[in-house]
């Protein structure tokens, strides 16, 4: 465990928590001055915590989904048999008549 190589910023959690975080905030700022509708009414501080929680829950997803796609599958999964076979080249175990 001491040797481990230390993850690159793509492969780490912080950034994507911390664009999470940026646009649940934002969200949530936006979602609080625009629901209490002026000075004279209460602040909705409701409706500002759920656009906050839907929006960093969002992001958060969207983020990690986008960092997932992006990594490169390592080079022994194109090689050897079973789900990695080709279509070209179906086994011809079993006699089946073909």
């Amino acid at each position: 465990m001491a040797n481990q190589p230390k993850k690159s910023w793509q492969q780490s959690i912080k950034a994507p928590l911390i664009f999470s975080l940026t646009m649940g905030l934002v969200a949530g700022v936006v979602a609080t001055v625009t629901a209490t509708g002026g000075g004279n009414n209460e602040v909705r501080f409701d409706l500002g915590l759920t656009a906050f929680g839907i929006a960093f829950i969002a992001s958060l997803l969207l983020t990690s989904l986008l960092i997932m796609a992006s990594k490169d599958n390592p080079e022994k999964m194109g090689e050897g048999s079973g789900v990695n076979r080709t279509s070209r080249n179906p086994d011809r175990k079993g006699g089946h008549g073909h």
